[in-house]
Protein backbone atom coordinates (compact mmCIF):
# COMPACT_ATOMS: atom_id res chain seq x y z
CA UNK A 1 0.00 0.00 0.00
CA UNK A 2 0.59 3.75 -0.34
CA UNK A 3 0.01 6.96 1.54
CA UNK A 4 0.11 10.08 0.37
CA UNK A 5 2.38 9.09 -2.15
CA UNK A 6 2.45 8.50 -6.37
CA UNK A 7 2.57 4.86 -6.57
CA UNK A 8 3.11 4.84 -10.30
CA UNK A 9 2.74 8.51 -12.56
CA UNK A 10 1.58 8.98 -15.93
CA UNK A 11 4.23 10.65 -18.20
CA UNK A 12 0.88 11.75 -20.94
CA UNK A 13 -0.87 13.00 -17.81
CA UNK A 14 1.38 15.40 -15.71
CA UNK A 15 2.35 12.57 -13.38
CA UNK A 16 -0.74 12.45 -12.27
CA UNK A 17 -1.18 8.75 -10.33
CA UNK A 18 -3.06 6.27 -12.73
CA UNK A 19 -6.57 5.58 -12.32
CA UNK A 20 -9.23 3.53 -13.66
CA UNK A 21 -13.03 5.03 -15.09
CA UNK A 22 -14.00 3.30 -12.06
CA UNK A 23 -11.73 5.42 -9.55
CA UNK A 24 -9.13 2.60 -8.98
CA UNK A 25 -5.54 3.01 -8.55
CA UNK A 26 -3.66 1.32 -11.19
CA UNK A 27 0.03 0.33 -11.33
CA UNK A 28 1.86 -1.02 -14.13
CA UNK A 29 3.67 -4.14 -14.20
CA UNK A 30 6.80 -2.26 -15.67
CA UNK A 31 6.51 -0.04 -12.32
CA UNK A 32 6.88 -3.64 -10.05
CA UNK A 33 9.52 -5.45 -11.98
CA UNK A 34 11.66 -1.86 -11.64
CA UNK A 35 11.56 -1.90 -7.89
CA UNK A 36 12.74 -5.66 -8.00
CA UNK A 37 15.60 -5.09 -10.52
CA UNK A 38 16.81 -2.02 -8.11
CA UNK A 39 16.85 -3.99 -5.01
CA UNK A 40 18.77 -6.82 -7.00
CA UNK A 41 21.10 -4.18 -8.04
CA UNK A 42 21.31 -2.17 -4.82
CA UNK A 43 22.70 -5.70 -3.48
CA UNK A 44 24.13 -7.31 -6.82
CA UNK A 45 25.62 -10.91 -6.37
CA UNK A 46 27.53 -12.72 -9.05
CA UNK A 47 24.04 -15.27 -9.73
CA UNK A 48 21.86 -12.02 -9.58
CA UNK A 49 23.33 -9.39 -12.28
CA UNK A 50 20.82 -7.42 -13.79
CA UNK A 51 20.91 -6.69 -17.31
CA UNK A 52 18.18 -3.92 -17.73
CA UNK A 53 19.78 -0.87 -15.84
CA UNK A 54 21.22 2.74 -16.51
CA UNK A 55 24.68 2.55 -17.00
CA UNK A 56 26.61 5.54 -17.96
CA UNK A 57 29.53 5.45 -20.70
CA UNK A 58 31.26 8.54 -19.90
CA UNK A 59 31.79 11.32 -17.79
CA UNK A 60 29.45 13.62 -19.48
CA UNK A 61 26.82 10.97 -18.50
CA UNK A 62 25.83 9.65 -21.65
CA UNK A 63 23.98 6.50 -20.97
CA UNK A 64 24.94 3.49 -22.73
CA UNK A 65 22.62 0.85 -25.27
CA UNK A 66 21.61 -2.20 -24.14
CA UNK A 67 23.67 -2.88 -27.08
CA UNK A 68 26.48 -1.91 -25.44
CA UNK A 69 25.82 -3.14 -22.04
CA UNK A 70 25.53 -6.86 -23.69
CA UNK A 71 28.71 -6.44 -25.74
CA UNK A 72 30.83 -5.19 -22.53
CA UNK A 73 29.63 -7.37 -20.00
CA UNK A 74 29.62 -10.49 -22.41
CA UNK A 75 32.76 -10.24 -23.54
CA UNK A 76 31.58 -10.00 -27.26
CA UNK A 77 34.79 -8.71 -29.01
CA UNK A 78 32.61 -8.45 -32.75
CA UNK A 79 28.96 -7.58 -32.24
CA UNK A 80 28.74 -7.31 -35.91
CA UNK A 81 29.24 -11.54 -35.82
CA UNK A 82 27.34 -12.14 -32.73
CA UNK A 83 24.51 -15.07 -32.74
CA UNK A 84 20.98 -15.64 -32.37
CA UNK A 85 21.74 -18.66 -29.93
CA UNK A 86 24.96 -16.99 -28.45
CA UNK A 87 22.49 -14.48 -26.86
CA UNK A 88 19.55 -16.86 -26.07
CA UNK A 89 21.97 -18.96 -23.96
CA UNK A 90 24.23 -16.41 -22.73
CA UNK A 91 21.76 -13.92 -21.30
CA UNK A 92 19.75 -15.78 -19.29
CA UNK A 93 23.00 -17.60 -17.77
CA UNK A 94 24.23 -14.41 -16.75
CA UNK A 95 21.50 -11.80 -16.04
CA UNK A 96 18.62 -12.85 -13.60
CA UNK A 97 16.25 -10.53 -14.66
CA UNK A 98 16.35 -12.51 -18.37
CA UNK A 99 15.52 -15.49 -16.84
CA UNK A 100 12.68 -13.98 -14.21
CA UNK A 101 10.92 -11.33 -16.65
CA UNK A 102 12.07 -12.14 -20.33
CA UNK A 103 14.43 -9.48 -22.46
CA UNK A 104 13.94 -8.69 -26.18
CA UNK A 105 17.61 -7.97 -27.62
CA UNK A 106 18.56 -6.64 -31.33
CA UNK A 107 22.31 -6.55 -32.97
CA UNK A 108 22.26 -5.57 -36.31
CA UNK A 109 22.48 -9.98 -37.41
CA UNK A 110 21.31 -10.92 -34.18
CA UNK A 111 17.53 -10.17 -32.67
CA UNK A 112 16.32 -12.82 -29.56
CA UNK A 113 13.12 -12.35 -27.95
CA UNK A 114 13.00 -14.32 -24.60
CA UNK A 115 9.77 -15.05 -22.65
CA UNK A 116 10.61 -14.59 -18.58
CA UNK A 117 9.25 -17.49 -16.16
CA UNK A 118 7.35 -14.63 -14.31
CA UNK A 119 4.64 -12.26 -15.46
CA UNK A 120 2.36 -9.82 -13.45
CA UNK A 121 -0.52 -8.33 -14.36
CA UNK A 122 -1.30 -4.69 -14.02
CA UNK A 123 -1.85 -3.83 -10.41
CA UNK A 124 -4.82 -2.17 -8.95
CA UNK A 125 -6.26 -1.07 -6.06
CA UNK A 126 -8.96 -2.45 -3.80
CA UNK A 127 -10.07 0.25 -2.72
CA UNK A 128 -11.03 4.02 -4.47
CA UNK A 129 -8.39 6.31 -3.78
CA UNK A 130 -8.46 10.35 -3.63
CA UNK A 131 -6.04 12.12 -5.92
CA UNK A 132 -4.81 15.04 -4.45
CA UNK A 133 -2.63 17.99 -6.04
CA UNK A 134 0.02 19.90 -4.32
CA UNK A 135 1.82 23.54 -5.28
CA UNK A 136 5.47 22.99 -5.19
CA UNK A 137 8.27 25.55 -5.25
CA UNK A 138 11.90 25.71 -5.75
CA UNK A 139 14.24 28.71 -4.39
CA UNK A 140 16.79 28.22 -7.02
CA UNK A 141 16.35 29.67 -10.65
CA UNK A 142 15.52 27.07 -13.03
CA UNK A 143 18.08 28.18 -15.52
CA UNK A 144 21.30 28.49 -12.63
CA UNK A 145 20.80 32.37 -13.53
CA UNK A 146 19.49 35.30 -10.87
CA UNK A 147 15.97 35.49 -10.55
CA UNK A 148 13.10 33.56 -8.69
CA UNK A 149 12.53 29.59 -8.49
CA UNK A 150 10.15 27.58 -10.84
CA UNK A 151 6.46 26.64 -9.73
CA UNK A 152 5.30 22.91 -10.23
CA UNK A 153 2.74 20.55 -8.99
CA UNK A 154 3.27 17.18 -6.90
CA UNK A 155 0.31 14.62 -7.31
CA UNK A 156 -0.68 12.08 -5.04
CA UNK A 157 -3.00 9.86 -3.55
CA UNK A 158 -4.33 9.88 -0.50
CA UNK A 159 -4.44 5.67 0.44
CA UNK A 160 -4.24 3.27 -2.02
CA UNK A 161 -4.52 -0.98 -1.12
CA UNK A 162 -2.78 -2.16 -4.63
CA UNK A 163 -2.74 -5.88 -5.19
CA UNK A 164 -0.14 -8.07 -8.28
CA UNK A 165 -1.44 -10.82 -9.35
CA UNK A 166 1.65 -13.13 -10.86
CA UNK A 167 2.14 -16.56 -12.21
CA UNK A 168 5.59 -18.67 -12.98
CA UNK A 169 5.44 -20.71 -15.55
CA UNK A 170 7.29 -24.03 -15.05
CA UNK A 171 7.63 -24.52 -18.74
CA UNK A 172 9.33 -21.18 -19.37
CA UNK A 173 11.90 -22.09 -16.27
CA UNK A 174 13.28 -24.92 -18.40
CA UNK A 175 13.75 -22.47 -21.05
CA UNK A 176 15.75 -19.64 -19.47
CA UNK A 177 16.91 -22.14 -16.39
CA UNK A 178 14.90 -20.10 -13.42
CA UNK A 179 15.65 -21.88 -10.16
CA UNK A 180 13.85 -21.98 -7.24
CA UNK A 181 16.50 -19.17 -5.77
CA UNK A 182 15.35 -16.77 -8.28
CA UNK A 183 12.08 -17.33 -7.24
CA UNK A 184 12.96 -16.44 -3.89
CA UNK A 185 14.80 -14.03 -4.85
CA UNK A 186 11.77 -12.52 -6.72
CA UNK A 187 10.24 -13.01 -3.14
CA UNK A 188 12.62 -10.58 -1.47
CA UNK A 189 12.38 -8.07 -4.76
CA UNK A 190 8.41 -8.05 -3.97
CA UNK A 191 8.64 -7.50 -0.81
CA UNK A 192 12.16 -6.06 0.62
CA UNK A 193 12.06 -4.03 -2.59
CA UNK A 194 8.48 -2.43 -1.80
CA UNK A 195 10.41 -1.42 1.55
CA UNK A 196 13.48 0.10 0.14
CA UNK A 197 11.61 2.37 -2.35
CA UNK A 198 13.11 6.42 -0.76
CA UNK A 199 12.35 8.71 -3.54
CA UNK A 200 9.49 11.79 -2.93
CA UNK A 201 6.94 10.05 -5.21
CA UNK A 202 7.45 6.57 -3.47
CA UNK A 203 7.74 7.47 -0.20
CA UNK A 204 5.30 5.42 2.20
CA UNK A 205 5.35 1.93 0.46
CA UNK A 206 4.52 -1.16 2.75
CA UNK A 207 4.12 -4.56 1.77
CA UNK A 208 1.30 -5.53 3.42
CA UNK A 209 0.80 -9.27 2.27
CA UNK A 210 2.73 -11.71 -0.21
CA UNK A 211 1.34 -14.90 -0.51
CA UNK A 212 2.60 -17.77 -3.29
CA UNK A 213 -0.26 -21.08 -4.46
CA UNK A 214 2.14 -23.90 -5.65
CA UNK A 215 0.40 -26.25 -7.40
CA UNK A 216 1.19 -30.06 -7.51
CA UNK A 217 0.11 -30.96 -11.02
CA UNK A 218 1.77 -30.11 -14.25
CA UNK A 219 -0.08 -27.58 -16.30
CA UNK A 220 -2.63 -26.91 -13.36
CA UNK A 221 -3.39 -23.45 -11.91
CA UNK A 222 -6.86 -22.18 -10.04
CA UNK A 223 -6.71 -18.77 -11.96
CA UNK A 224 -8.54 -15.40 -11.14
CA UNK A 225 -7.22 -15.75 -7.68
CA UNK A 226 -7.03 -11.65 -7.98
CA UNK A 227 -10.74 -11.23 -8.72
CA UNK A 228 -11.59 -12.92 -5.13
CA UNK A 229 -10.02 -10.87 -3.01
CA UNK A 230 -12.42 -7.77 -1.27
CA UNK A 231 -12.56 -4.70 0.86
CA UNK A 232 -15.45 -4.59 2.73
CA UNK A 233 -16.35 -0.53 2.03
CA UNK A 234 -13.97 0.49 -1.19
CA UNK A 235 -14.35 3.96 0.00
CA UNK A 236 -12.81 6.12 2.35
CA UNK A 237 -10.21 4.26 3.31
CA UNK A 238 -7.31 6.24 4.86
CA UNK A 239 -4.91 3.54 6.22
CA UNK A 240 -4.39 -0.33 6.06
CA UNK A 241 -6.34 -0.35 9.65
CA UNK A 242 -9.15 0.80 7.68
CA UNK A 243 -9.23 -2.10 5.39
CA UNK A 244 -11.26 -4.64 5.96
CA UNK A 245 -10.27 -7.95 3.29
CA UNK A 246 -12.66 -9.89 2.59
CA UNK A 247 -11.38 -13.66 2.37
CA UNK A 248 -14.54 -15.98 1.62
CA UNK A 249 -14.36 -16.37 -2.22
CA UNK A 250 -10.07 -17.69 -2.45
CA UNK A 251 -10.82 -19.48 0.65
CA UNK A 252 -13.21 -21.20 -0.69
CA UNK A 253 -11.79 -21.52 -4.33
CA UNK A 254 -8.17 -22.82 -2.26
CA UNK A 255 -10.44 -25.56 -0.38
CA UNK A 256 -12.32 -27.04 -3.55
CA UNK A 257 -8.73 -27.59 -4.95
CA UNK A 258 -6.67 -28.54 -2.15
CA UNK A 259 -5.81 -31.92 -3.34
CA UNK A 260 -3.86 -30.16 -5.89
CA UNK A 261 -1.99 -27.44 -3.92
CA UNK A 262 1.49 -28.49 -2.49
CA UNK A 263 1.74 -25.76 -0.46
CA UNK A 264 1.03 -22.26 0.25
CA UNK A 265 3.56 -19.84 1.41
CA UNK A 266 3.19 -16.31 2.41
CA UNK A 267 4.62 -13.13 4.55
CA UNK A 268 1.98 -10.52 6.07
CA UNK A 269 2.34 -7.56 8.45
CA UNK A 270 -0.28 -7.53 11.54
CA UNK A 271 -1.72 -4.11 10.50
CA UNK A 272 -3.92 -5.80 7.88
CA UNK A 273 -8.15 -7.11 9.04
CA UNK A 274 -9.36 -10.20 7.24
CA UNK A 275 -13.08 -11.12 7.84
Amino acid sequence: DVTRSNPNGDPDDENRPRMDEQGYNLVTDLRLKRTIRDFWLAQEREDRKVLIKRVLKDDKKNVMSLEDIITKELGIENKENVSREELQNKLPEKYIDVRAFGAAVTFKKANVSITGSVQFGIGKSLNKPEVITMGLTTVLSATGESGTGTMGQFHYVDYSLIQFHGIACEYNSKETKFSEEDLEAVYEGLWLGTKKLNTRSKFNHNPRLLFAVVSKENEFQIGGLDTKIKLKEEENILSCENAVIIMDEIAEALKLHKEKILKIEYAETKELVYL
